[in-house]
């Protein structure tokens, strides 16, 4: 049995969540429940108000948000201690009419601070595929961070909501071509990889500006977690720990901040400056957040 260490760290050390999402009513109409059999927010406004209860719980002081322009929109105009970081997602490159000229408009004028969560594997395309160019050479062009999904996506997805997903295109492999075409980019890949946790390692070994985030891997199931104590053990060792990141990935389930928190906090291996450096320090590098304003 899993006994969760709640206090290895001062009850009031700070985090910073790379991960979390908003969304808008429609989303809501069908109910949901996780592997563990917890049923999601019932509503949009009660999603916004359970999820900032634990960013507060937990000192989450800042926390990137991703969504459509109106669900992060939303959030904003909520967000009482300035805890949020604007993100947008996209699945598509065409998703919501984007293109490059109202993405760069966007990001001109302090709409999107960060692009990502970005899912090319939802739509059976991979962030090297042509039509993302445009967006990544604006993110380079200026300096605005990039998270990309790696790992699978919900079960039965495929047969539902995201018919082009293939599990082969959640390999951070994938994302090499990027790396190598916009060496400034700042690039993270979301849940590390999960299924292809070697990968992701290997891909931070050989691009030393790559980050990571571990979203779904601390909390989602079980086999996420085992790929997830993997991860972290061989990052330790191998001396990449100080580039990966804390991130919820909570979906409809705010609950999982506090038990991906405590699932880190458990883990013995790490030490207190590990855990602190991946629930804050790292992050707080990657953002520049001492330098930018975010």
């Amino acid at each position: 049995m899993l006994i969760y260490v709640l206090f290895s760290l001062p009850s009031t050390a700070q985090v910073i969540d790379m991960h979390l999402h908003a969304y808008l009513e429609p989303t809501f109409k069908e109910p949901v429940k996780d592997y563990y059999g917890n049923g999601g927010s019932a509503s949009a406004d009660l999603h916004f108000k359970e999820t900032y209860h634990y960013l507060r719980q937990f000192h989450v002081v800042k926390a990137v948000v991703s969504g459509s322009v109106e669900s992060v929109d939303s959030w904003m105009a909520k967000d009482a201690d300035n805890r949020l970081i604007r993100g947008f997602g996209m699945n598509s490159p065409d998703d919501y009419g984007m293109d490059s000229i109202k993405f760069e408009l966007l990001v001109k004028v302090g709409k999107i601070k960060v692009f990502g969560e970005i899912g090319p594997y939802y739509s059976g395309t991979t962030l090297s595929d042509p039509a993302w160019q445009p967006y990544l050479r604006i993110c380079e062009k200026y300096d605005i961070p990039v998270g990309v999904h790696t790992g699978g996506g919900d079960p039965g997805g495929t047969y539902s909501w995201s018919p082009k997903a293939r599990l082969k295109y959640g390999d951070p492999y994938l994302v090499e071509d990027v790396l190598v075409r916009y060496p400034k980019l700042r690039l993270y890949i979301m849940h590390s990889g999960e299924d292809w946790y070697e990968h992701a390692l290997r891909l931070m070994a050989y691009y030393p500006q790559l980050y990571s985030d571990l979203g779904v891997m601390l909390w989602v199931e079980p086999l996420d977690q085992r790929y997830v104590r993997a991860f972290l053990k061989h990052a330790k060792q191998a001396g990449y720990l100080n580039r990966v990141m804390y991130g919820t990935d909570q979906m409809r389930w705010p609950y999982a901040i506090k038990r991906s928190i405590n699932f880190l906090n458990s883990l013995d291996f790490l030490t207190a400056k590990d855990k602190r450096d991946i629930l804050y320090n790292n992050a707080a590098r990657f953002l520049r957040l001492n330098s930018n304003g975010l």
